[in-house]
């Protein structure tokens, strides 16, 4: 199974109007096309029509499409979308989760060498 690389920007043409830039763009940073769009036309105004209307086209032309079965769950789907908007939440969340490991990793250690252990572990032997 060929695995896609969920950080990288494609378009979405099952959502897209015209080649779906503005689509994967609004897919990329988990937000609404419609947010993506209306900027799309204000910077038009802004900086010249045409300018956009080939950067567009360039996009359109250079970026993969998406693929359909790119994640294998909608969890997995999130993660990804969270890490590209909010990297620091996931990198915190990350290392909370690797501190609780730890803790219980090295709570379970203390109570296999403790005495408590051998002792149980000894009354489980002659209850046998």
């Amino acid at each position: 199974m060929t695995r896609f690389n969920p950080n990288k920007l494609y378009k979405d043409t099952r959502n897209g109007r015209f080649m779906g830039v503005c689509a994967g763009i609004a897919d990329y940073f988990d937000t609404r096309p419609s947010v993506i769009r209306f900027l799309t036309v204000l910077g038009a105004l802004f900086t010249g029509v045409i300018g956009v209307l080939v950067c567009y086209m360039i996009l359109g032309v250079v970026l993969d499409k998406k693929p359909i079965d790119m994640y294998e769950e909608p969890e997995e789907d999130k993660f990804w979308k969270q890490a590209r908007t909010k990297p620091d939440y996931t990198r915190v969340d990350l290392h909370r989760r690797f501190e609780d490991i730890e803790r219980r990793t090295r709570n379970m250690e203390a109570y296999m060498t403790s005495k408590h252990f051998r002792m149980n572990r000894e009354f489980r032997d002659l209850e046998r």
